[in-house]
């Protein structure tokens, strides 16, 4: 009984594990019969890439205003699904456009576990919604996309306080003439009070090789910090900042992210 109230605890804690245009699970799976919903506001601005050797370069000015929807649920104690949607709007000087982003549906599998560390896998399928983002690699794909990760999950203490690391690597293969991609996401999250959590993640892509058509190779690196903050009812509110650190034929984006967290 103890220690699975220390598991209820740690995904208290870390699930999800923040919202940043991409917004991912945290290696712990939802109790059975707890549900999450997350609604999140993006914004975020370039008005320079990176070109083939990494450097900055100046673009065409890009901006996109995201909102998405995320909700979890645990059909067992180790196994969750989840579906995430979103409506975006994209502008460059000479286009502008709002449309749907893709659809995800996902489901999470916890495959072993101990005291204070969890290993668990990870399924989703991408619907497509509307024609991708007008830019450079970040320009997305209209058609299906498949991830698979795996995702491992570690927590401690940090002068008395709850602290949690957790680690996710996969491939998301991409139909159409978009190339696969190479994910790796690290979060380092805790709570320096009981209801204060402070999220540092990394975000990094990188392309299989180059696709077809206008789908060069590329890679990128996003940065996000946020902090979510505990009200009552089980609501959550979360604000931060997040921007691209570094990258290969791809946009330096700017940003923030506003989200209201509800837990059931």
């Amino acid at each position: 009984m103890a220690r699975r109230w220390m598991t209820l605890a740690w995904m208290t804690l870390a699930i999800p594990l923040g919202v940043a245009g991409k917004s991912q699970a945290a290696a712990w799976t939802q109790g059975k019969g707890d549900k999450e919903i997350i609604v999140s506001l993006h914004r975020q601005d370039s008005t320079h890439g990176f070109d083939l050797d990494g450097e900055a370069v100046d673009i065409v000015d890009y901006r996109k205003t995201e909102l998405q929807a995320f909700a979890e649920y645990g059909l067992s104690d180790r196994l969750t699904v989840r579906a995430q949607g979103s409506v975006r709007r994209l502008r460059t000087r000479d286009a502008r456009d709002t449309e749907p982003g893709h659809v995800e549906l996902a489901a999470r599998y916890q495959i072993l576990s101990g005291k204070t560390w969890v290993l668990s896998s990870e399924s989703a399928v991408r619907l497509p919604g509307g024609d991708g983002d007008p830019g450079a690699a970040q320009r997305g794909s209209p058609d299906a996309e498949y991830d698979a990760r795996f995702l491992l999950g570690k927590s401690g203490k940090l002068a008395g306080r709850p602290i949690f690391l957790d680690l996710q690597a996969g491939l998301r293969r991409r139909e159409g003439d978009a190339p696969d991609e190479r994910r790796l996401d690290v979060t380092i999250g805790g709570r320096p009070s009981n209801r204060l959590m402070l999220l540092a993640q990394v975000f990094d892509v990188s392309s299989a090789g180059a696709g077809q058509g206008v789908f060069e190779a590329y890679r990128y690196r996003n940065l996000q910090l946020t902090a979510v903050y505990d009200l009552p009812a089980g609501w959550s509110v979360q604000a931060g900042a997040v921007g691209t650190a570094t990258g290969r034929n791809a946009l330096r984006e700017r940003g923030a992210v506003l989200a209201v967290w509800r837990r059931f």
